[in-house]
């Protein structure tokens, strides 16, 4: 679809999975019930036999972190399985299987089974599996996580995730810190036509304010609050939430940028990850490396808007993803490059538009409240997490 330049955006996405292929150092770490896991697992119930439910201790690990899995297991028939073990493949496959247990007995009492280990940065996922009989069984739900660089780490080591190497890291955060770092980033922005902090021409329903978004334990939260404002226009809005823009520190024209996110799973909200043009330019210049109206957890909308000869060119995109992105962390990248414009999700290239930047542009994240599809009547707020957002150029 194609909208005015006061009102911008919109449009979606395709299936992903992908992540580096390094060598992973698999600490073991198995034991039962009895002992003392080394984090809390957040258990999924399953309510199955044998797997009553399975987790994992921590929602957005880095490379220095030992993620605990865990897994809850009883039968009413006393079965014993040859082998039982959780199953982790990277997005190419490579195995990171951990937690072998042979002659593994189980019957009417709950057994729990843990192991640990870490990973290197990348996009995985993981299950259960027994062999019996002389075959493998693949216990249900299959689950997904994304392991992040370690925090403590240079960020200037770092490279975007499945775009090669050949990167200079130029701006970023970690969000590492006690607040946001208003160094860094504005609470406004141009695209917000209402004193850069509202937009309901553009179905959005909510005042954007710094306040909204707050730092703790390396991540960025975004929250949307049912709350009623009076804009200094006079404009009454019944939600606040928060964006950020990178136009007081950073713009660009040409680079990759990134973020490891996490989704909101309320219906009613449409956060993105995205560019616009720095301030005082007059030029339409829009990339979206992601949109999410969380009604629909299928899809993602990648989009690049630019004006040429005078003209609107718009190349908008419906990407059919296979995950739930507010079921945990993925990352959204994109390189907005000279000749093309390419959007990767985990890794993965899921889109290759010939529209590019024409003009220097920020970096924006938000967390809006969808006028389209408003969030239930008895939802009271919501949020988007985002655990990095990194930028790079070509040397």
């Amino acid at each position: 679809m194609t909208v005015p330049f006061s009102q911008r955006r919109r449009a979606s996405a395709r299936r992903t999975l992908l992540a580096f292929a390094l060598g992973a150092e698999l600490i073991a770490c198995i034991g039962l019930a009895q002992a003392t896991p080394p984090g809390t697992i957040d258990y999924e119930t399953v309510d199955t036999t044998p797997l009553r439910a399975i987790g994992r201790d921590t929602v957005a690990p880095d490379a220095n972190t030992a993620l605990l899995f865990g897994a809850r297991l009883s039968s009413p028939t006393p079965t014993t399985y040859e082998q039982i073990v959780f199953a982790v493949r990277d997005a190419n496959d490579a195995n990171f299987d951990l937690g072998h247990q042979s002659a593994y007995r189980v019957d009417a009492s709950v057994r729990e089974l843990t192991a640990s280990a870490t990973f290197p940065p990348g996009q995985y996922r993981y299950w259960l599996s027994y062999y019996l009989d002389g075959r493998w069984t693949n216990l249900a739900p299959e689950r997904s996580f994304s392991v992040s660089a370690a925090p403590n780490g240079d960020p200037a080591s770092t490279r975007p995730l499945g775009a090669g190497s050949n990167w200079v890291y130029t701006f970023g955060d970690e969000f590492d810190g006690a607040a946001v770092d208003w160094n860094k980033w504005a609470d406004t922005s141009s695209a917000e036509s209402d004193n850069g902090r509202g937009n309901p021409g553009n179905q959005q329903l909510e005042w954007n304010q710094g306040k909204n978004c707050a730092v703790a334990a390396g991540v960025l939260t975004l929250t949307a609050k049912r709350e009623r404002v009076r804009s200094p226009s006079g404009r009454t809005y019944d939600w606040t939430s928060c964006l950020l823009s990178s136009h007081k520190r950073y713009n660009f024209r040409y680079g990759f940028i990134e973020a490891r996110m996490k989704l909101p799973a309320l219906a009613g909200f449409w956060p993105a990850f995205w560019t616009f043009q720095a301030p005082g330019a007059q030029q339409w210049n829009e990339t979206d490396v992601f949109e999410y109206y969380s009604d629909n957890k299928s899809r993602l909308y990648l989009n690049q808007y630019v004006i040429k000869n005078g003209a609107e060119q718009l190349d908008s995109y419906i990407l059919n993803i296979g995950f739930d992105p507010s079921a945990g962390y993925h990352v959204y990248g994109a390189d907005i490059a000279p000749d093309a414009t390419r959007f990767y999700v985990d890794g993965k290239l899921v889109r290759t538009t010939a529209n590019v930047s024409q003009i220097d542009s920020s970096i924006l994240v938000d967390h809006f409240v969808y006028a389209g599809k408003p969030p239930a009547a008895s939802t009271q707020s919501a949020i988007t997490q985002v655990d990095y957002i990194r930028a790079w150029k070509r040397p």
